[in-house]
């Protein structure tokens, strides 16, 4: 991605329930809010006019039109899953793409000037498949993505900033979709993670559906009637329930009404049910326990006991509830800190990771680690006649970044002409218990004089991103796997494709108020070819200078192969067509399109 060096870097916490952005002004992380909104909710829709539109104008219509509206996709990022909303068809990446282009059109308002550059934060518990999936959305959106880095793990870097004393810090992150337990050790301003723990499944939501299923198996008892099977009544009760979870944090009871929510033999039929704190409690307690259990896992990971951690940090907004503060409370015997916002604070500290990546000096230097075990599969045997296989870890959980480790492998017999290398993550013995990310297949040489040797190493970056390679050391032989797209189905055209349609979506939505990267496409109608393109000159030109460079260097160069000339030609027609459009954020995406293809060419 060609982004100048001076550009904005922005932290953008990409939640679940909600999203937020963040940048440094005048050396002080702040929200970049815009109307007085800091907060944006995590929803897509598509209204009666089939414009896309997203956060509150989208959370608006969820109740009353489910099948044009979708929310919490975060739980589904690094799947293959399609999410039909309205008559349109995503991925994952692509609604996330719309909410992160929303928030930095955002904050190119703020700001007054263009963004495409961005920290973005993820569960300290998410795989490598979602982590590259949040990095797919990224790109989608127009961002070169400067790191991924881990909710609890930002949080801290707004807490203790300027302390020199060593102190042992517990961030517990409850957020509407996921759960996050870090222990960190802050130290002459370095802040370094021990441990981390979580659950990618367990949120606030839960807590939410725990009540909805309460509440409708009442209203079953009264009227034999299931809330839960028509769409518009589930999403009805569900945003009750939600106003009702939100009001027990600050009151006994709460009264969950909702008029004409069903219907039976003609007559409508009222909900109207009053819930108490303490049978919400009751409800929600086996999850809380569930948190404390990895709580605890997190501290023996880290080797501390309780009474050596100084402070407890909450973030997300589940920690508002009661029972969540008063648990914690009596395991730690400390009183949880709140002087940030637990909406925003993971934000805040995406902004400050973001401002040191580009230079500045305003907070802590940040060690971070790798939340799961990678390894390959190996044979250990043969149990009768079958092979015994079994997952051989190589960077184990909660080792510090970037990570470099290496194994010794050996092939099965002498004549073996190749060795299969299946890149897994996860912390079972069992390989089907743990999750396949990778695999490559090496080519080896045989003979008398050579060793069974195969060495496989794994580098993971600060970003998460996993290189694999495996060499036979006695001829050099190698093949090496770079694990830094989560699925294949948005690779080349089809990223490409994917780009385009959320660029027509952009412009023809109702929600644009002059962001400075809103810029409508010109008509090419008068452009007869590529050829034709590629040589006229093109407006605007000084105004990408990092592309124009790029331009250049392509132009410059002679004996392309045929396979790849197609390809160039394309990406350089389509990056010409965007500078004349003055569209940044194709701009940026094409320019990190052509820059590969160039490197790819000339090395």
């Amino acid at each position: 991605m060609n982004s100048s060096a001076t550009d904005p870097i922005v932290g953008i916490d990409l939640g679940t329930t909600n999203s937020v952005v963040a940048g440094v002004v005048n050396g002080k992380a702040q929200i970049l809010a815009e109307d007085g909104e800091q907060i944006l909710p995590s929803i897509v829709g598509f209204d009666s006019q089939d414009k896309m539109i997203t956060g509150v104008v989208a959370q608006n219509q969820l109740a009353a039109f489910p099948e044009r509206t979708v929310a919490s996709v975060k739980r589904k990022m690094g799947s293959d899953e399609k999410i039909s909303v309205a008559d349109h068809s995503f991925s994952p990446q692509e609604i996330s793409a719309m909410i992160l282009r929303r928030l930095v059109d955002r904050a190119s308002r703020v700001l007054g000037q263009p963004v495409s550059r961005a920290v973005i934060t993820v569960p300290a518990f998410f795989d490598e498949n979602q982590r590259q999936a949040t990095r797919e959305a990224g790109l989608l959106a127009g961002l070169k993505v400067e790191r991924i880095i881990n909710e609890p793990t930002a949080a801290t870097l707004v807490y203790h900033a300027g302390e020199e004393s060593r102190k042992h810090i517990v961030v517990y992150d409850f957020g509407g979709g996921t759960f996050d337990v870090s222990v960190v050790r802050f130290e002459m301003g370095v802040v370094e993670v021990l441990s981390s723990k979580g659950n990618t499944l367990l949120g606030g939501d839960d807590l939410d559906q725990l009540l909805v299923d309460h509440i409708a198996v009442e209203f079953y008892k009264l009227h034999k009637i299931d809330l839960r099977d028509q769409l518009t009544t589930r999403y009805r009760l569900l945003q009750a329930c939600e106003a009702a979870k939100r009001t027990l944090s600050q009151a006994v009871s709460a009264d969950i009404v909702e008029e004409f929510i069903a219907e039976k033999d003609g007559n409508p039929l009222n909900l109207n049910v009053t819930v108490s704190r303490s049978e919400f409690e009751t409800m929600i307690k086996p999850l809380i326990d569930q948190t404390l259990e990895n709580v605890d896992a997190a501290l023996r990971d880290a080797q501390l006991s309780l009474d050596k951690i100084d402070d407890l940090v909450l973030v997300g907004g589940s920690t508002r509830i009661p029972l969540v503060e008063q648990r914690l409370t009596e395991e730690f015997k400390l009183n949880p800190s709140r002087a940030v916002d637990p909406d925003l604070a993971v934000a805040l500290g995406a902004a400050t990771q973001a401002a040191m990546l580009g230079g500045a000096s305003i907070g802590p230097v940040l060690v971070d680690i790798t939340g799961h075990t990678l390894g390959i599969e190996v044979m250990e045997g043969f149990s009768g006649f079958s092979p015994q296989l079994a997952f051989s870890p190589i960077i184990r959980r909660n080792s510090p970044l970037p990570a470099s480790f290496e194994e010794v492998y050996s092939r099965m017999h002498e004549e073996q002409k190749s060795v299969f290398i299946h890149v897994l993550q996860g912390e079972s013995k069992e390989i089907e218990r743990n999750r396949s990310i990778g695999q490559i297949t090496l080519d080896l040489d045989t003979g008398d004089n050579l060793s069974d040797d195969i060495n496989v190493r794994f580098d993971l970056t600060l970003d998460g991103i996993l290189k694999v390679t495996a060499t036979q050391p006695d001829t050099g032989k190698s093949r090496e796997l770079v694990i830094d797209n989560a699925l294949s189905n948005l690779q080349g055209d089809n990223r490409d494709r994917a780009v385009k349609r959320l660029g027509t979506l952009f412009q023809s939505s109702d929600e644009i108020s002059g962001g400075a990267r809103m810029i409508e496409q010109p008509d090419q109608n008068n452009i007869e070819n590529e050829d034709e393109a590629a040589d006229a000159p093109i407006a605007n030109l000084d105004q990408f200078p990092e592309a124009a460079a790029l331009l250049k260097k392509y132009k410059a160069l002679t004996n392309i192969p045929a396979d790849d000339l197609e390809d160039v030609k394309t990406v350089s027609s389509e990056l010409q067509k965007s500078i004349a459009a003055k569209d940044t954020v194709r701009v940026t995406s094409l320019s990190e399109e052509l820059d590969d293809i160039l490197f790819y060419l000339e090395n």
